[in-house]
């Protein structure tokens, strides 16, 4: 439901407007030619300040007196960033919004952000809707919401930053109305919601209050579904099918049109609200048909089409090429007789069943639905929405360093991995994820670690930090002062004083010197670099098994986890698993010698468990390691590490007798001894 169509038509004060517009290309002015001012009360202060129906009556906090003197006095401080205000009018220059109220707040010695946005409304008056809506924010917000306004649940940000969402909203809402009659708008909503007539209000009660989660299921043609105002959200894997996929459906489509039937069923999607949560691949493809059909008979692509969705992978973009082409050739070897035919079908014979959920809980139900489906599509991993969560928190950032905080992800999701003489696809975040990060925390804080679902994503959730946000509470202030040191090295220490390195030989910039593993998690940019130094490492240690990197203990893997007769069972996945994390662990703590020091401890406390028993449980393996991890995790320097040597030679690591017949293990506790 837009805004428009439930609200009746706003009235505006005339004479206030009329004092507005009347006195607002003066401020403008003032600091467009970055003016200083001489008389203030014939030419400034009465007007900006103290105009009854003027700025004074927009319902928000008013400054007194003797803080419209200080502004006065201050005047020259605030000009530069007025100026650039007024010289970007239909620009929210957030940076120069906190500036000016840092200035007023320093000089006032007071707390005044609304009067402060007031005070900058009569600059830039494209943002009067920020202004207005400051004291009323959540009262405005709830009330949009509770009425079926579609806002995003998630729309973030300090004050401020949500004043300025509101009046983007207001303002793609009422695009015909000038900014000024607008920005009365925001303040009037929770009015006039609330008076709109009874069976509307209880039409929307009953959309949002008595059933907040709403689940619908209908079949629509191709044609309709493209017509969605449908969105591909940040969490979505790149467009990924290749030609066999999209032959695939070719066939289908085909075999179900020359065989005489009335409806083809394509598939399923699911939405949450307008996102697509499972389609994307056959949406995509279809639009790609339509594209093609549309360029063969010479019609607009886009009226054709009708496709809004858009892509922010190169995997994407690669796919999209090669299977248009693809598609391009299909048609070109049908008679022309059969390219229409087909066309027409798929555009009145074939369907979709859309599932759209929305409201309280609605996106994790869309996933629980995604995860039973039994078609072609590969589930969504947990982890996808930690990047889309992450990359919300990088709003302000530049979108380049988005982009590529986005390239890097998807890049160790599909590393190109050597295996019998062929390259495959390696999913390196999931791997990090499940296991050698997830658990590796909870096991550090000595607890069972079980799978990573999405239910414990929050693990990976954490502070904010930037000139937007304050620290919350006390205990981020450590985080806050090591994230700060590190931004200070970086900028001054950095080619004076090196860091250590964890590999020997250096190791390299795509690992940050500064993260740990089980370090409090950083919101944005943070985060992805976090990700990408140990997607780094993983790689090092256990996937370039070739490389002069720790070539010893590669060696040693690749013998005693990887070849062993029996490594491919279920348990001894569970055991090298395990055992890969202590390996990260250690090396994570104290670097390559560590690693070289005490693999073969960490391997006979591993993989013990397959030495004593004939069966190994995922439940066991979550039980059993949390001393061990807590031990290094805890570890003050790498003489704190001979408490391993004392646990092996305990008599239950050491008995041969009664236990599973394990070479690796025996012959490795033998030559530690």
């Amino acid at each position: 439901m837009k805004l428009q169509d439930i609200l009746p038509k706003i009235s505006v004060n005339d004479n206030w407007g009329k004092d507005y517009r009347r006195y607002v290309p003066k401020f403008i002015t003032y600091a467009k030619e970055r003016t200083h001012v001489n008389e203030w009360k014939s030419d400034v202060r009465d007007q900006l300040f103290r105009s009854v129906n003027c700025i004074s009556s927009l319902r928000q906090g008013n400054f007194y007196l003797n803080e419209r003197e200080v502004i006065q006095e201050h005047w020259d401080e605030l000009i530069a960033p007025l100026g650039i205000i007024v010289d970007n009018p239909d620009t929210f220059c957030i940076e120069q919004c906190y500036e000016i109220i840092r200035i007023i707040k320093k000089h006032t010695e007071a707390n005044r952000p609304a009067a402060s946005l007031r005070f900058l409304s009569a600059f830039q008056p494209s943002q009067l809707s920020t202004t207005v809506t400051w004291y009323y924010l959540d009262e405005i917000y709830n009330s949009m919401k509770n009425a079926g306004v579609d806002l995003p649940e998630g729309y973030g940000g300090d004050p401020i930053q949500k004043s300025h969402y509101i009046q983007s909203f207001l303002k793609s809402s009422y695009p015909n109305v000038d900014d000024i009659e607008r920005g009365t708008y925001a303040w009037r909503l929770p009015d006039l919601l609330s008076d709109l007539k009874k069976s509307v209000v209880q039409e929307i009660e009953t959309q949002t209050d008595e059933e907040p989660l709403s689940i619908t299921a209908n079949i629509f043609s191709t044609s309709e579904v493209l017509k969605m105002p449908l969105a591909i959200p940040d969490y979505q894997r790149p467009y990924v099918w290749n030609i066999a996929n999209v032959e695939q459906m070719l066939s289908d489509i085909k075999n179900s049109m020359e065989q005489g039937k009335r409806k083809y069923r394509i598939g399923s999607i699911i939405l949450h609200n307008n996102d697509i949560v499972d389609g994307q691949q056959r949406i995509t493809t279809i639009c790609l048909i339509k594209l093609v059909w549309a360029k063969m008979v010479n019609v607009d692509k886009e009226k054709e089409t009708m496709c809004v969705l858009k892509y922010a992978h190169e995997q994407s973009f690669k796919h999209i090429q090669e299977n248009y082409d693809y598609i391009n050739k299909w048609f070109n070897a049908l008679p022309e007789s059969r390219r229409m035919e087909f066309a027409s079908y798929l555009e009145k014979c074939c369907e979709f069943v859309v599932v759209r959920i929305t409201g309280q809980e609605s996106l994790s139900l869309a996933f629980k639905l995604f995860d039973s489906q039994n078609g072609r599509g590969k589930p969504l991993e947990a982890y996808n929405l930690l990047k889309a969560y992450h990359l919300r928190a990088m709003s302000a950032s530049d979108e380049n360093i988005k982009i590529s905080c986005d390239r890097e992800w998807e890049q160790n999701t599909r590393y190109g991995r050597s295996r019998n003489d062929s390259i495959s696809s390696y999913d390196i975040l999931k791997h990090l994820f499940d296991e050698q990060l997830y658990r590796t925390r909870i096991w550090c804080r000595n607890t069972e670690a079980w799978s990573f679902t999405k239910k414990r994503i929050k693990e990976f959730k954490g502070m904010q930090i930037d000139k937007l946000h304050n620290v919350d509470f006390p205990f981020q202030n450590k985080q806050l002062l090591l994230f700060m040191t590190e931004k200070f090295y970086q900028t001054f220490l950095k080619e004076t004083m090196p860091t250590c390195s964890r590999f020997n030989d250096g190791d390299g910039q795509e690992i940050n010197p500064f993260v740990t593993m089980t370090q409090p998690i950083v919101n944005g940019k943070n985060f992805f670099e976090y990700i990408q130094s140990y997607a780094e490492i993983y790689k090092k240690l256990f996937l370039e098994l070739d490389s002069y990197q720790m070539y010893d203990f590669k060696v040693f893997y690749k013998k005693n986890c990887l070849s062993y007769d029996g490594h491919w069972r279920t348990g001894d996945n569970y055991i090298r698993e395990m055992y890969k994390s202590l390996i990260m662990l250690l090396f994570d703590k104290f670097g390559e010698n560590g690693v070289n020091d005490y693999h073969r401890h960490l391997y006979v406390i591993a993989y013990y468990l397959r030495r004593k028993q004939s069966r190994v449980y995922y439940s066991t393996v979550a039980k059993y390691p949390s001393q061990f991890f807590s031990l290094i995790e805890n570890a003050k320097d790498i003489s704190a590490l001979r408490k391993l040597e004392s646990i092996i030679a305990q008599p239950e690591y050491c008995t041969i007798n009664n236990g599973r017949d394990f070479p690796p293990y025996d012959d490795i506790l033998k030559s530690i001894k």
